[in-house]
């Protein structure tokens, strides 16, 4: 019989109670959006067994895939393919902006790229004012797509990409009587890839895609990941709300008749790419997710979002009427949430990790949160547990990415996790049974403070 786990938690690492028998293993079940877009339903897509030596094949079989635009698709057969060098030259639009680029640079060609942008611009009467660039409310999204071909605009109408490129993005930079050989034509070009290239990391299908597929590639790569037993279940969490929705039983059947093939061998984890909001439908998956895990015989690890903590009673943790509540509607005593998420990996840029084929900061100066790259700290949970150990090391994580930047004159270490907790808040929010997560201002690395069962604090 596999070691039970007793989710009594401590408040220090150092001290945690859980029990965990030295030979535990666990059979591991990650739900995610593994495919990305697949063509597939649900129920056609198979239950993948994963290790270290066969994620690269794996992932090629659900070939990770993305629709940008009606003309573009990315598509990611290994862990490499997330990184723009090697999908840039695949973006059309970017390709031409590149060749675009080339030829300015070229004495020869120089003239000939200057007035494929000048063209747009003629210029006018020394006594006519240029019109005011007229403003738009198109968003960033919605302006990828129109450009990439996606979604036509009648006062962008053009059938040429890099027309409608120059019409919506130069146009503010570029007067209509400006003389194209006194334009810094390649310097404008770079700003214009980096604007689109900014645009296609920070959406946010490519970064909970490329989040799921790097947080799990860690999880296996754990030292003692190959005492347990791993499968990827590619279901989003919108497939699994739908699920719960329609009342079919479907999802639960299937993983169950998956589980029993254990014999009850080993200890069942469900680890989900799954963030929980404090809304009605997120309460309602969540109650899902505890019965699910309770029928599987196991627990079910998730992340809570800014908003579940704040509407918890986070900023007044005596106050508990509202979380007794919530905890009485969803059965948390199966449910583990983790809180806050920690970063993926440095961000692209000339002094942390730079790309070979342009110029290109994906930040600002002072990194704004939506521009780095953010995992669930479930999968951090996770690896505590499959590590066996409740020693202070197994809690703490020295892998995660590292970067400084300057801010008034002085060297800032960007902090693993998106918000840094005071050791009050972090206590505070284990009485609530949240697992908090620590980050530091002054290390590099992350620690889990605990690891607690959401009906921990009932």
């Amino acid at each position: 019989m596999p070691g039970r786990i007793d989710f009594t938690m401590g408040f220090n690492a150092q001290n945690a109670a859980y029990k965990i028998d030295s030979d535990t293993s666990y059979r591991i079940y990650i739900l995610g959006s593994f495919s990305g877009e697949s063509g597939l339903a649900w129920q056609q897509r198979n239950i993948k067994k994963i290790d270290i030596d066969n994620i690269e094949q794996v992932m090629g079989e659900f070939l990770p895939t993305l629709t940008i635009s009606s003309e573009l698709k990315l598509s990611f057969k290994t862990m490499d393919d997330f990184h723009p060098d090697i999908w840039l030259e695949k973006v059309k639009l970017l390709a031409e902006l590149q060749q675009l680029k080339k030829q300015v640079s070229n004495p020869q060609s120089a003239a000939q790229a200057a007035a494929k942008i000048q063209a747009y611009f003629p210029t006018q009467a020394p006594n006519d004012r240029p019109e005011p660039v007229q403003q738009t409310t198109e968003s960033q999204d919605d302006m990828l797509e129109r450009l990439l071909g996606k979604k036509p605009e009648s006062t962008h109408a053009t059938s040429d990409s890099l027309a409608g490129f120059i019409d919506q993005i130069v146009s503010p930079y570029v007067t209509k009587d400006a003389d194209p050989e006194h334009l810094d034509l390649i310097n404008l070009i770079d700003a214009s890839l980096s604007q689109i290239l900014q645009s296609l990391l920070h959406r946010s299908d490519f970064q909970h895609l490329e989040a799921l597929w790097k947080a799990t590639a860690a999880l296996v790569n754990e030292e003692s990941a190959d005492e347990q037993s791993i499968f990827l279940v590619d279901i989003s969490q919108a497939e699994l709300l739908a699920e719960l929705k329609n009342d079919s039983h479907a999802f639960k059947q299937k993983l169950l008749k998956h589980v029993q093939l254990n014999e009850g061998e080993q200890d069942v984890l469900l680890i989900s790419n799954y963030c929980f909001a404090d809304t009605t439908e997120h309460r309602a998956l969540l109650n899902y997710c505890s019965r699910l895990a309770n029928t599987v015989g196991g627990y079910f690890l998730g992340a809570a979002d800014d908003s579940f903590i704040a509407n918890l009673g986070y900023s007044e943790p005596n106050n508990v009427q509202t979380l007794t509540q919530y905890l009485n509607e969803i059965n948390a005593d199966r449910v583990v949430l983790a809180y806050p998420r920690y970063l993926i990996r440095l961000p692209y840029g000339k002094k942390v990790d730079p790309i070979d084929t342009f110029e290109f900061e994906e930040c600002s100066a002072i990194p704004q949160s939506d521009e780095l790259l953010w995992g669930s700290s479930a999968f951090l949970c996770a690896r505590v547990l499959i590590k066996n150990s409740t020693t202070a090391d197994a809690f703490l994580f020295s892998d995660i990415p590292a970067f400084t930047f300057a801010q008034d004159g002085e060297s800032i270490l960007q902090p693993g996790v998106e918000t840094v907790l005071t050791e009050k808040q972090a206590n505070a929010l284990l009485s609530l049974g949240i697992s908090p997560v620590i980050g530091f201002r002054q290390r590099q690395g992350v620690r889990v403070l605990s690891i607690a069962m959401l009906s921990g604090s009932q």
